[in-house]
């Protein structure tokens, strides 16, 4: 499969005309994104992928002019390549299939204790407190896993935040019910759903507790009490959900190339952002070549 991975890609990346070289550059963009989408797909540094004797030979055939490591790393640098990355992963989105159905998580990206990364940060783990990323991802609820958007901040951001602030407004909520847990469960988070046209359903922290008297309740936060509280079965059909994207970060970290923990070339925001980026871009490509071969 890495083969048909790294296939696709070539051709998509080196023939596409929007993609070639420019006036002001050496090297087209297309070739850029071929040889870091190559690095992170054997999970190896940029700087590694720049050796053509890493390459297989059908690749660096019809291919002259090769950048250095430091001419690679300017580029990434650019606005062009993560705009690139995202154009790639669009389209390969559209390939999958969308339902009505949306589920959001975050996964903590940790790194050293010891790490002197001014971007990173402490926060709130699974058993405790570590240093580092999290990744916020607001995931399709159907079968296929797929991610509609994703954001990559410190790991002391607060889950709530980032989905009003960074991931509704690039999905089209319409018509869909978003399911979160209970670090979502606030009121402003709830009228963000709503103003983008969903509804959010989140359980409270301490279920079976009051409202208070001071705080305006927004309406679908009461809906959503009613229906995991008091309806017969309703906390359970919302775990169910919310499976989905379990499932989707676990298929996503189980790859052979998947997002694993961080690899120590891959530091400060933007380069976690570029290379996280380019692994869920991975996903999307496996899970489109995947779906062709089944066909």
């Amino acid at each position: 499969m890495d083969g048909e991975l790294l296939r696709w890609l070539y051709h998509r990346l080196i023939h596409d005309p929007t993609l070639a070289r420019t006036r002001n550059c050496t090297y087209g963009d297309g070739l850029i994104l071929l040889i870091y989408f190559y690095a992170a797909l054997n999970n190896r540094s940029p700087l590694w992928a720049t050796d053509r004797c890493h390459w297989p030979a059908w690749c660096c055939a019809a291919t002259v002019k090769w950048p250095s490591y430091s001419q690679l790393n300017k580029r990434l640098n650019a606005d062009g390549a993560a705009r690139g990355i995202d154009l790639i992963n669009a389209e390969l989105r559209d390939r999958l299939p969308h339902t009505s159905a949306k589920v959001v998580d975050g996964k903590p990206l940790t790194i050293g204790g010891f790490s002197h990364d001014p971007d990173a940060a402490w926060g709130k783990v699974p058993g405790g407190w570590a240093n580092g990323y999290k990744l916020h991802v607001l995931v399709d609820g159907g079968g296929c896993g797929v991610i509609d958007a994703c954001a990559v901040t410190a790991l002391d951001a607060g889950e709530a935040t980032v989905l009003r602030r960074g991931l509704v407004p690039r999905v089209d909520l319409r018509a869909c019910t978003l399911r979160t847990d209970g670090n979502y469960d606030s009121n402003p988070t709830y009228a963000a759903v709503a103003d983008a046209g969903g509804r959010m359903v989140a359980p409270r922290r301490r279920p079976g507790t009051g409202l208070g008297h001071d705080v305006r309740q927004h309406p679908d936060r009461l809906r959503a009490i009613e229906e995991l509280e008091r309806t017969p079965g309703g906390r359970a059909a919302h775990e169910r959900m919310r499976n989905r994207v379990e499932q989707s970060l676990a298929h996503l970290t189980n790859l052979p190339w998947g997002l694993w923990a961080l690899p120590n070339f891959v530091r400060r925001l933007p380069r976690v952002r570029l290379w996280v980026a380019a692994k869920i871009t991975l996903y999307h490509l496996y899970k489109v070549l995947t779906r062709v071969a089944a066909a």
